[in-house]
């Protein structure tokens, strides 16, 4: 039936002629297909649940492969025809079924109808299809309605704490979906949606599917599609894909040879490497961070561990005993005559690991250094009220208590190392904001696959009044509460101004003369072994 007396065009001019890498891309978002041989797809019984329903899962009918992707990325520099290939898959998609439901989403409706709606407009118009006549928009509502009835629905993915399921989905049914610009979305976001694909999957595609394009960001979608926290390569979970773009895959050469050609007049190595190379490795500093010293290119070093880590030498290692989002714990070496600070690794206690407790993170670090060969010696360091008592242990037990005993049974020897009190926030993070800019002759290193501590760097804010923004955000899985940054940060902290002590107390002191009240840093130690 058609909507508002639209019609079907009597002729579509498609002129579509992918790259090679725009067309792997399109292979994977095909109805009905299977990308390994073209088969069909069906939906095989696998089984029964407790409740004895059937089970069922997607395979080909050809090759029996079951790992058909239906969440998809499209990842890498600026300009490399990501998002046009996800307007044309949209558009056709919708010309060839009727009565399908397509999302096309961003993180904002204002930053959506700027950008990929414009496209997708713009298409419409080169396949020489017309407004009023064979589509129709209506603005109020967000929708691009076909005369088959099929249409394009736009959505904003921003996170509301008021809505921090995204209730406001509520009982939606969509058959496919494009979000742009995924970097800017949360991951519980792109879930939600995703489960909302059921409008007439089994007439059309046979499974859902989900484009989402990025350019390279450190955040969850690296993590889960790109790289895992060493750096190296992510085996995507079965029905999940990662197709790289960089600008020289658009095939539009015109393009191609001006964007290019403004990319190249990026000063910032970082964002040059980022958007005209598609560069997961290369991180942008944050001037609104606290740490805005701080320069991914400049202080970020690959395999940093593997060049410069030496057993036979004493390791450091700082805590945070935060329970959540994980316990953190940085490894560092320190080259006094070169003064030079290694950060080497950072180790993180994860609460699905039940490992986000002082007695199972000791245990996993001593594991790691006798698998090491670890034999300089370890010396323990990191936030002093963990020297304070839990009402869960005994007298005389606290966090590093537990630490020295569980790493002292053998060759690790530890040492304990404290400042008495907590540096203030303001003058310490001014401390290692000097250090990033080579206060006093040192340099500061840290290996590329320290991704957690990376992120503190970037995304940690400032207060009016110079401390750390440390907002809370609650797990929706679990309820608790939480800093999402800071933790391995604080350790950073806690590193420099306990180790490069000679420099901290010259810092203070030129503080001091400008009126500014400090206290004195005091070394606690013991425990020793």
């Amino acid at each position: 039936m058609a909507v508002n007396r639209l019609k079907p065009p009597k002729a579509i001019r498609i002129d579509f002629k992918p790259s090679p890498k725009q067309y792997d891309l399109w292979k994977l978002l095909q109805p009905d297909f299977c990308p390994n041989c073209g088969g069909g797809i069906e939906q095989v019984l696998t089984g029964y649940d407790i409740n004895m329903n059937p089970q069922f899962i997607p395979e080909c009918v050809k090759c029996r492969n079951r790992n058909l992707p239906q969440l998809i990325l499209g990842g890498g520099s600026a300009g490399g025809g990501k998002s046009f290939v996800g307007s044309v898959w949209l558009i056709s998609s919708c010309i060839r079924f009727e009565n399908i439901r397509a999302v096309v989403a961003r993180k904002t409706l204002k930053s959506l109808k700027e950008s990929t709606w414009n496209t997708i407009k713009s298409i419409l118009k080169d396949w020489g299809l017309k407004e009023e006549i064979n589509f129709k928009i209506n603005n109020l509502e967000g929708t691009l309605t076909f005369w088959n009835d099929s249409v394009i629905i736009m959505k904003e993915m921003a996170d509301i704490p008021s809505d921090p399921n995204f209730e406001r989905f509520g009982s939606s049914e969509y058959t496919i979906a494009f979000v742009d610009e995924v970097s800017e979305i949360s991951e519980r976001a792109i879930e939600v949606l995703f489960s909302r694909l059921r409008w007439r999957i089994h007439e059309t595609f046979k499974t859902s599917r989900m484009l989402l394009t990025t350019n390279p960001t450190i955040n969850w979608v690296r993590g889960r599609f790109v790289q895992d926290e060493d750096g190296q390569k992510v085996d995507c979970r079965e029905g999940e894909a990662y197709i790289p773009f960089s600008v020289f895959d658009n095939p539009n050469i015109a393009f191609r040879q001006t964007y290019e050609a403004a990319l190249n007049k990026i000063r910032d190595q970082a964002t040059k490497e980022r958007l005209l190379y598609g560069n997961w490795d290369f991180v942008e500093a944050n001037d609104m961070a606290i740490y805005n010293k701080f320069d991914g290119s400049k202080h970020l070093i690959t395999d940093l561990k593997e060049k410069v880590y030496n057993p036979s030498k004493p390791l450091i290692t700082v805590w945070d005993f935060n329970v959540a989002p994980q316990m953190s714990v940085l490894t560092a070496q320190i080259d006094y005559d070169s003064k030079k600070v290694y950060v080497l690794e950072e180790i993180l206690g994860k609460p699905e690991n039940k490992e986000n407790n002082t007695p199972a993170l000791s245990r996993k670090i001593k594991n790691k250094l006798y698998r090491d060969k670890h034999i300089g010696g370890i010396e323990v360091s990191g936030d002093p009220s963990g020297l304070q008592r839990s009402t869960t242990n005994e007298e005389g037990v606290n966090n590093y208590t537990i630490i020295t005993e569980t790493l002292g049974a053998g060759i690790l020897r530890p040492k304990l190392k404290l400042l008495k009190k907590q540096p203030p926030q303001v003058v310490r993070t001014d401390f290692v904001n000097e250090i990033f800019s080579g206060y006093n002759g040192w340099e500061l290193q840290i290996d590329i696959r320290c991704r957690k501590l990376t992120e503190d760097l970037i995304y940690q804010l400032k207060n009016s009044d110079g401390t750390k923004s440390k907002t809370k955000l609650t797990d929706p899985k679990t309820g608790v509460k939480y800093e999402k940054h800071g933790h391995l940060s604080d350790c950073l902290d806690y590193l420099l101004c306990l180790y490069l002590r000679d420099s901290w107390y010259k810092f203070k002191a030129g503080d001091n003369n400008t009126g500014q009240v400090l206290t004195t840093a005091v070394y606690y130690e013991g425990f020793n072994y």
